[in-house]
């Protein structure tokens, strides 16, 4: 494969090569790549976490409320909690 950069990219690249930060031109796609797939790891861990904070707050709202998940929810027990 071959990848055309840009001035500054080069530049940037080779202050890293002089900084000790990789050894060669060809370890940017190696570092390039690692960065992808940990940024990607993080984006499909969110919706698990979001879901469990969605489910953590409804726990909370429900033992605030005196809801419980334990029996059916009818019409009757939601407009119960409108009373208080």
């Amino acid at each position: 494969m071959i990848v055309e950069l840009n001035p500054e990219d080069t530049r940037v690249i080779n202050e890293a090569i002089k900084a000790g930060l990789i050894a060669r031109p060809d370890e940017v796609v190696e570092v390039g790549v690692e960065t992808l797939r940990r940024r990607l790891r993080a984006h499909l861990a969110e919706p698990t976490l979001s879901r469990q904070e969605a489910i953590r707050r409804m726990q909370e709202f429900g033992h605030a409320y005196g809801l419980s998940l334990g029996g059916p929810i009818t019409r009757e027990s939601l407009h119960d909690g409108h009373r208080y």
